[in-house]
């Protein structure tokens, strides 16, 4: 099918009184049309920012120094603003994370609604009211004829990501980005918001890049999950890769960090100590390198390259060189020399 984005050595910074922010250093990604994608890591992983450098909404410091992003065959950061605009909210469309901070409050609904489709698709008022209400019915928005014309404080937090998903999907962009789509939502609402992503996804072909610190969201809807940490890719894989033959310390850090329903009361969570690195002055070698228990001198001076480790499974690890001693990372996985 091809790829619909592919992201190659992205560098994006942030200027500030401090010094510069080298929030991404040098990432690859890749998401074919139709599939579904997660991007996960810890705040300040650099998440975020990698798909606000693809839509070109970085704050006013920041910059893409370096790097490639292609979109459907189209070069995104040497596009104009104009050109980066039509873009935006029709061929891309982006669920935020806070829906209450990025609905406007003096706008109803219907007119948030409404303003990309006369945006993009040059409808009437009177056309784009019919395409919002058919889009509020898809999502489960009851009664919307009345809901469109309600403001969003008058939805529950549920209803107000649901609104968030309509107007991502409203000019039926081939892209969504959803950026952490079910913080501060209940469980119940949080599996009702996946499961309509997912049908979603099935019903229209559109593509998803799921950014969440939730392994157990991505697993439920993504087929490869990319993990990232210190502004770097550090693993990336098929879910069952990742969750099952993670190669990288981090990896196996987040999989620790995850409740276990089948174990017993008493278990508890493994934490990763210590602190994410600073990026004004991010570490030569491996960027976990602080906070790993396997690490040797090299990951210290010399930040590893993407090993392959299997399939499409790529781990940016030392102990998958061949010359590296064998190590158990996690459950009898073994990482280190002769590993394939």
């Amino acid at each position: 099918m091809g790829n619909l984005l592919e992201i190659r050595n992205l560098h994006t910074s942030f200027y500030i009184h401090a010094g510069i922010v080298q929030a991404i250093r040098g990432i690859d990604i890749d998401l074919e049309r139709g599939e579904a994608i997660g991007i996960v890591g810890e705040s300040g992983s650099g998440k975020s920012v990698a798909m606000m450098s693809v839509l070109r909404l970085l704050d006013a410091n920041g910059k893409i120094t370096e790097g490639s992003i292609k979109f459907d065959g189209k070069e995104l950061t040497t596009m104009t603003d104009d050109q980066i605009r039509k873009i935006r909210g029709n061929e891309i469309g982006m669920i935020f994370q806070d829906p209450m901070t990025s609905l406007n409050p003096v706008y109803t609904i219907g007119t948030q609604l409404t303003e990309p489709l006369m945006e993009h698709r040059g409808m009437s008022r009177s056309q784009a009211n019919v395409v919002a209400i058919e889009m509020m019915k898809k999502v489960g928005i009851p009664s919307p004829e009345k809901r469109l014309k309600q403001y969003p404080h008058e939805f529950s937090g549920g209803m107000r990501q649901r609104v968030m998903v309509a107007m991502a999907l409203i000019c039926e962009p081939k892209l969504i980005i959803a950026d952490e789509p079910t913080t501060a939502l209940d469980v119940t609402i949080q599996a009702q918001i996946l499961e309509l992503m997912k049908k979603l996804k099935e019903d229209t072909g559109t593509s998803i890049i799921l950014i969440t610190h939730d392994l157990g969201v991505v697993a439920d809807v993504c087929s490869r999950i990319n993990v990232m940490y210190g502004g770097t890719l550090v693993e990336k894989g098929s879910v069952d890769d990742i969750f099952y033959r993670p190669k990288h310390p981090y990896t196996v850090g987040l999989l620790n960090s995850v409740p276990n329903p089948k174990a017993g009361a008493k278990e508890k969570l493994i934490p990763i100590d210590g602190t994410p690195p600073d990026l004004i002055k991010p570490p030569t070698g491996c960027p976990f390198a602080a906070r790993c228990g396997f690490a040797m001198k090299i990951c210290v001076t010399t930040r590893p390259p993407l090993f392959s480790v299997g399939e499409d499974h790529e781990a940016a690890c030392w102990l998958n060189h061949s010359d590296a001693p064998k190590v158990n990372l996690r459950g009898g996985d073994d990482v280190g020399k002769n590993n394939e």
